[in-house]
């Protein structure tokens, strides 16, 4: 069965790698035999150890470090303070095992990638009591794997068993007793036996028991030791339902991770992702500054996010914060491969409806009259409305341009194949994804389509070398309409809404494209490939990584690690541009007249930019427990990062013909060229030591130099210090009566980072080419310098305090973390508010003198609960963040107002002024009866009428001007960021939901010409002072910057729904499957948000409302199969 799947498989990548570049090909032929050779590796575990008169415990340690494999035993049956000498080497490591055992009542097992450690045979201790029964069972975990070694004890006596190496035992019990079912790791069992001869029990993992391990910077650390303000998510949490990128799974998930996805275009669709409203994080990807863009979901392993002083080991760019994303590696066990597969179906979330011919006539007939014009004049009579209303005269259409052109759902695809598994002394994973995903246009929309393969191989060479080969390739090609379909003016989302809907989308003469009311023809024509032309683009990337490591002789503990890593990547556009006439019709007179047109013959541009980075990091690891009360972990390592990169274009227009596509068939007369070259370095020398007192009390010190090249050479390094303290109080003597307390620990850090995105080589004068200068009767090219050299401009540095406490009640009944964080950063570039003479040759030079602090509070709460066949874990979180300038160079104001408006110094960075309104005017007698005149229309108010917005004299000085503005909003990046996710299981069931949310934040609802804008409007019949859209046609004030359009967005959205169903483990062992599970899975189901009147997303791109390719509501079945 399983050599059906394989082939079946098989097949199935073959077609796939038919779509592949060759560069692509030969990767992942490379891992392909590299897995087949790893694969066939001998499973044998071999040892080495010299050890003489030490304990068992210390033996055991050393076996599972050597060879990846558990242990599995009870502390009642195995005496690990016992005393013993072993000297092996290279050894089979059931050698070691039999000499651990000899002489003791032991006995082993090996099965599953773990060690079980049991007596040889199961003692019963007999108790005279009456009313004996003989009770047996068997004790499997949750995939139904025998547990060796578990403890079976009658309650309240001494009576008691261990399971054999089948997961089974037998018991003499009493009739009415309860059986306590205990083994490490796992929840303890009680069970009641009365009328029952035989058992089946499961044993749940109890998650809180087992150490945590997180990542953090250049290695991991015990969840329980860490004193930083660290967050992360697992796998499992990412892969809910099917996604374009991996930033839209971390909405809500996060505490402290701000994420926006302003967009739903295909390729393009990725959330910003912002840590605690510091801005753009440092991503760093296996260890290696990277990008996020891009990745499969399914290759991730874990994501962690740094967010005090535990991202200053990242020193430079690290000042806002670390993601860091680690992938998938193999495990010691045998071959699992997985398939995910899933078919989905995209719509938009929120978009606002095209007003109808009626609707859209009607408003421009309103503006045309409400403005003063003639009814003479107006584009509309009173009865060509109606017919357009009406809709039965085939010569007043009404068009709906967003059905001819866009389609309600589109299709998207994703698959992924990967392979797991290893040996001790090889172990391999690998994984192979692809993603296609189309646009929402129905005609020649175009697609994008992604490929990615990631293989991570980890070789132990000798007993003290490890060697890991890492390779990721991603490669991705979109297609789409040259016109844009992404945010902006002139787009295609523009198009839509000023296509006229009295226009009709087709002519009887198939050969002849429509006109629709537009310059560029219509929203049919510029948003279709064949019509228009293309934007086609090509992006590469491919990520090697070689880690050598070495565990050092005579100095337990000590490791030494080299790594180096090669990025190569490169990305192609080609914009081909096509000539194309659009006509009208006049049915009467069966007369076809040309309207207009877009470019008189086709054009080309071709651009190639290539990318190289290599990374290297040398390091010292010491990590060593002393008499289990003190841990020390250090860590000293060099870093140097080389970046270079070059890029050209060329283009030409006038081409022959628009059917050859290619830049020779453009004309010489006006072709055009380009490129440039560019080269970056930075080195580093980092050095961090932890150190813990029974895990009770915390201490890290991290200390970081940085040199950039883009510095003078004295101000060429930066130093970057943090140091953090923990305190776990639960571990204290005076807490240990406090039955319902798990955990609690207090946490305070200091951390510091720096920042040197300055511009390159800014300390060195030069000269940039291009000028031109007249010399007799010619312009000749010429050389004009760069500016002063500046060699004063060093790092920006952010200093960062932290205090948090984490804990856990009642055995995780609520559970949580709170965090309160103060940031400042200084050292911001900026130029001196002093002016200097035309005469100096040169602009005011920048320098670090501008300062600003952030500062705010997370708070994550959860709570959870394993009751055998029902499970849940739900958690949400809080957080809160604003910034502001402690200085900022500006001119000194010497007017109140003007100082209140436009000083920023000591002020919120995201405040925005405008003027307070007061509703609609609804009468000439309250506009007549105004006390203050509107100063921004000339001093008068004549042009005021009912309709208008009336606005507040805030100073009371009876003039409306510039001083009566306030504050009326808090810019585009929300202060409050929330999110809730609850998982639940029950049998063979899983539901995840997954809320996510914003509040503080501001956005404009300026009017479109949408249906919504006739729905919302004023009219003279209504004269509603509360309306959403004043007077069309109405005076220049309405569009004044207020707070009748500005809103204040606060939102709730559905961001994940999952429904899975995993088939039973007895069915699948029939077809040789080991997993199995089916889903139904939907995103952004709903939104609840104060702009949902407006028809638009409260995640829309600030001042783009109705001009962005819409954030998208998705539907997807799927299935995960493991064998």
């Amino acid at each position: 069965m399983k050599k059906n799947y394989l082939c079946l498989i098989s097949r199935y990548l073959l077609i796939l790698i038919e779509k592949i570049p060759n560069t692509m090909k030969l990767t992942f032929l490379f891992l392909v035999i590299s897995l087949l050779t790893f694969t066939a590796e001998a499973s044998a575990q071999k040892v080495s150890m010299f050890f003489n008169n030490v304990k068992v415990e210390k033996v055991l340690s050393a076996i599972t470090k050597q060879t990846g494999l558990s242990m599995a035993y009870s502390k009642q049956i195995v005496n690990l303070d016992r005393k013993v000498s072993i000297q092996v080497e290279d050894a089979d490591v059931a050698l070691v095992l039999d000499k651990l055992v000899t002489d003791t009542n032991l006995s082993y097992e090996i099965k599953n990638n773990k060690i079980y450690l049991f007596e040889k045979q199961a003692i019963t201790i007999a108790t005279v009591v009456l009313q004996k029964k003989q009770i047996s069972g068997t004790i499997v975990d949750q995939n139904g794997e025998p547990i060796i070694g578990a403890n079976v004890v009658e309650k309240g006596s001494t009576n008691g068993t261990i399971t054999d190496v089948d997961g089974k035992f037998v018991l003499e019990v009493d009739n009415n007793t309860l059986l306590q079912v205990s083994f490490i790791g796992y929840i303890e069992l009680e069970v009641p036996v009365k009328g029952k001869s035989s058992l089946q029990l499961i044993l749940q993992e109890d998650t809180q028991k087992l150490d945590e391990v997180v990542v953090v910077g250049y290695g991991v650390q015990k969840k329980s030791t860490l004193t930083g303000a660290v967050s992360s998510v697992k796998s499992e949490q990412l892969t809910i339902a099917p996604v374009g990128n991996v930033t839209n799974t971390l909405s809500g998930k996060l505490p402290g991770l701000i994420t926006k996805q302003t967009s739903g275009m295909p390729g393009s669709d990725a959330a910003s992702l912002n840590i605690r409203g510091f801005g753009s994080p440092l991503i760093i990807v296996d260890g290696v500054e990277s990008s996020l863009q891009n990745l499969d979901v399914n290759q991730i392993e874990n994501i962690t996010i740094l967010k005090d002083g535990a991202a200053s080991i990242y020193g430079s760019r690290a000042g806002n914060g670390v993601v860091l994303v680690t992938t998938k590696r193999g495990i010691n066990q045998k071959p699992t491969i997985t398939v995910n597969a899933s078919y989905t179906l995209q719509g938009v979330t929120n978009l606002a409806k095209t007003a109808s011919s009626g609707q859209l006539a009607q408003m421009q007939r309103e503006t045309h009259l409400q403005s003063g014009q003639p009814e003479a004049t107006a584009p509309f009579t009173a009865e060509a409305v109606a017919k357009f209303f009406a809709g039965d005269d085939p010569a007043y259409p009404s068009t709906d341009w967003y059905n001819v052109v866009f389609r309600n759902w589109a299709p998207q695809n994703n698959e992924n194949i990967s392979i797991r598994g290893g040996s001790e002394k090889i172990k391999y994973y690998g994984l192979f994804g692809y993603q296609n995903q189309e646009t929402m246009i129905k005609k020649n929309g175009g697609s994008y389509t992604r490929y990615n393969l990631q293989s991570n191989i980890d070789a132990v060479v000798t007993n003290r070398i490890t060697l890991s080969i890492d390779l990721m390739a991603i490669y991705d090609k979109s297609k789409f309409t040259g016109r844009g379909i992404g945010q902006g003016e002139g787009i295609i989302w523009q198009d839509l809404y000023i296509t006229k809907p009295w226009y009709p989308a087709s002519l009887p003469d198939p050969n002849k494209l429509a006109y629709g009311g537009i310059d560029v023809g219509s929203v049919a024509l510029s948003s279709d490939m064949d019509v228009w032309g293309y934007v086609l683009t090509k992006n590469r990337d491919i990520r090697t990584t070689a880690t050598l490591v070495y565990d050092v002789p005579f100095v337990d503990g000590l490791t030494a690690k080299a790594m180096i890593n090669y990025r190569d990547w490169e990305s192609y556009s080609k914009n081909f541009q096509k000539p194309y006439q659009f006509y009208t019709y006049n049915q009467a007179a069966d007369l076809y007249t040309l309207a207009g047109g877009m470019r008189s013959a086709a054009q080309l541009r071709e651009d190639v930019n290539f990318n190289r980075q290599l990374t290297q990091q040398y390091s010292l690891n010491y990590d060593r427990a002393f008499n289990q009360t003190h841990h020390i972990t250090a860590l000293a390592l060099f870093e140097s990062i080389d970046q270079s990169g070059n890029n050209f274009w060329a283009s030409r227009r006038d081409f022959v013909t628009p059917t050859i596509e290619q830049l020779f068939a453009g004309s010489d007369t006006g072709k055009d060229n380009s490129g440039s070259a560019s080269e970056m370095g930075r080195m580093s020398v980092i050095g961090r030591v932890n150190y813990s007192y029974k895990d009770k009390y915390l201490v890290e010190a991290i200390l970081r130099a940085d040199a950039s090249a883009k510095f003078a050479k004295r101000n060429r390094w930066g130093y970057f210090p943090s140091v953090s303290v923990g305190w776990t109080l639960s571990k204290e003597n005076f807490m240990a009566n406090i039955s319902m307390l798990d955990l609690l620990k207090v946490r305070a850090g200091y951390g510091s980072s720096g920042y040197d995105y300055n511009g390159n080589f800014q300390y060195l004068s030069g000269y940039n080419i291009g000028g031109l200068y007249q010399w007799d009767d010619d312009l000749v090219s010429c050389l004009i310098p760069t500016g002063m050299a500046n060699t004063i401009l060093t790092w920006e540095k952010m200093h960062v305090y932290n205090g948090g406490v984490d804990f856990s009640l009642w055995d995780r009944i609520l559970y949580g973390s709170v965090d309160g964080f103060y940031r400042v950063r200084d050292g911001i570039l900026a130029t001196r508010a002093t002016s200097v003479p035309g005469t100096f040759g040169a602009v005011t030079p920048l320098e670090n003198i501008n300062s600003s602090n952030d500062r705010g509070f997370e708070l994550s709460l959860g709570t959870a609960k394993d009751n055998g066949e029902f499970k849940y874990d739900i958690n949400v979180n809080l957080s809160w963040a604003r910034a502001k300038w402690d200085h900022y160079e500006e001119a000194e104001y010497a007017d109140p107002d003007q100082k209140r408006q436009k000083q920023l110094s000591g002020q919120w960075t995201d405040r925005v002024f405008g003027y307070v309104s007061d509703g609609l005017f609804t009468s000439q007698e309250e506009i007549d009866a105004l006390p203050y005149s509107y100063v921004g229309l000339g001093g008068e108010n004549k042009t005021l009428r009912p309709g208008d917005v009336k606005y507040k004299d805030m100073n009371g000085d009876n003039v409306l001007d510039w001083k009566d503005q306030v504050e009326i909003g808090k810019g585009n990046t929300p202060h409050w960021f929330y999110g809730l996710t609850g998982s639940f299981s029950y049998l063979n069931f899983d539901l995840v939901a997954m809320f996510q949310g914003a509040a503080g934040y501001s956005t404009s609802v300026s009017s479109n010409n949408t249906a919504q804008t006739y729905e919302l409007r004023w009219t003279e019949t209504d004269n509603n002072s509360d309306a959403l859209v004043p007077r069309l046609g109405g005076a220049a004030s309405n569009l004044w910057t207020s707070d009748y359009w500005m809103r204040s967005v606060s939102y709730l959205r559905l961001k994940n729904l999952a429904l899975g169903y995993t088939i039973p483990r007895k069915i699948l062992e029939k077809v040789n499957v080991e997993r199995l599970r089916v889903y139904l899975s939907a995103t952004n189901l709903f939104t609840l948000s104060n702009l949902s009147k407006y028809n638009i997303d409260p995640e829309v791109p600030s001042g783009f409302a109705a001009k962005y390719y819409p954030q998208q509501r998705t539907i997807s079945l799927g299935v995960n199969l493991s064998f």
